[in-house]
């Protein structure tokens, strides 16, 4: 027969002024763990003991009353399977419900993705790949947003392009970092989610020749276009944020421009020194004030398609910003500037993509592109370069 628990002040000289402890085996501890008090003086640690007491004398005799001989067993069982684990019933019943208030409290995959969709200003193309992203992900729909574990993510997107995997975990990411400041779940499942490794590509950049080409396509077929082309070839400009742009924020004159905090990606102003051609392609159009863009994102989108198909060139996603990084580098050789041009967070990345991507020979040749003018009874579709 086990001998029976007792409650007994001891003596611990090493304990400093709480010279005088009491140890609580785990079978009589509320919290079902063992524990050790200290105190001052005997007395006190006396007093403890017999509230421990008088408490386990009131259980005894309220605990047999509240529990029925089936929740007995039901208890006993419960305190059996949890031994190896280490936990109390106690922290097993604490956590399920607050899991159970939490799931109360969720809303569900769809009504969350409408939620994260809807906050803040969301550039027509990233509004595009929501819509995608929400429409591939069939299998997480129903689902209470705190009860998606990793493994679902991972079967939802299993299959999927490296590149669109990586884009879905990332739109994922933000939509669960929602979910965690409006209480809809406690912890962000995708940070166990794995990126895919993908192999690394050279930077495609339009040659000199096909800038030409789209430029003076646009200027005979849809010359309202021209402006917005200019900016997004010679200034290396988003074309999201060219869409929200001003002409008052083009200064010919003075030769720069300058991106107002509230249009840019970052949230930071920008100011991109105005070239040559730059200025070329521009001043016919420049007014005061009003859109550069002369349509809505939807229909600039359908125009933009329309006139490859005029031009032929065949087009490269990124392209007019990759050619401006790639053909100003190459001009000018200091990543520094060109890395504040473009808002770049680091000057490595902005290195590494465009590093030695143009000669100078080509970069001189896209830095001469220029409207069509007669000279000489001649049509100049750029610039001579010697050599």
């Amino acid at each position: 027969m086990p001998k029976k628990p007792k409650l007994t002040p001891l003596r611990a000289s090493w304990a400093g002024s709480r010279q005088w402890k009491v140890e609580v085996p785990a079978s009589l501890s509320i919290g079902g763990k063992r524990q050790r008090h200290f105190f001052e003086t005997r007395k006190d640690a006396e007093n403890y003991c017999e509230e421990q007491r008088t408490r386990l004398r009131n259980f005894g005799v309220s605990g047999s009353a509240l529990l029925t001989p089936a929740n007995q067993d039901q208890a006993a069982n419960a305190l059996a399977l949890l031994k190896p684990y280490g936990v109390t019933l106690n922290e097993v019943v604490h956590d399920w419900i607050s899991r159970k208030q939490a799931s109360e409290a969720s809303v569900t995959f769809e009504q969350a993705f409408e939620a994260f969709q809807n906050t803040g200003r969301r550039s027509p193309s990233y509004a595009r790949s929501l819509r995608q992203t929400r429409n591939r992900l069939v299998a997480l729909h129903g689902q209470k947003l705190n009860t998606i574990p990793p493994a679902a993510i991972e079967d939802a997107i299993a299959g999927m392009k490296p590149s669109v995997r990586n884009l879905t975990i990332r739109i994922l990411g933000g939509l669960f970092m929602l979910g965690i400041k409006r209480g809809w779940c406690a912890e962000n499942p995708c940070r166990r989610v794995d990126m895919a490794q993908r192999e690394p590509k050279e930077i495609a950049v339009y040659s000199p020749r096909d800038v030409a080409t789209i430029m003076h396509t646009a200027a005979e077929h849809q010359p309202d276009l021209v402006p917005v082309l200019a900016i997004l070839f010679f200034c290396g400009i988003r074309l999201s944020e060219v869409q929200r742009l001003d002409w008052s924020a083009i200064k010919i004159e003075e030769r720069f421009l300058k991106l107002p905090a509230a249009i840019t990606k970052t949230k930071r102003t920008r100011h991109v020194d105005l070239s040559e051609n730059a200025v070329a392609w521009l001043s016919p159009f420049v007014r005061t004030t009003g859109n550069v863009a002369p349509c809505s994102p939807n229909v600039l989108h359908k125009r933009m398609h329309a006139l490859a198909g005029a031009h032929k060139v065949p087009v490269i996603k990124h392209g007019p910003r990759h050619a401006f990084a790639s053909y100003w580098l190459a001009e000018h050789g200091d990543v520094d500037r060109l890395c504040l041009a473009l808002g770049h967070e680091s000057p490595d990345m902005t290195f590494k993509h465009y590093a030695k991507a143009a000669t100078k020979r080509e970069a001189a040749a896209f830095w001469g592109i220029v409207p069509k003018r007669k000279r000489g009874g001649k049509i100049v579709a750029f610039k001579k370069v010697a050599g």
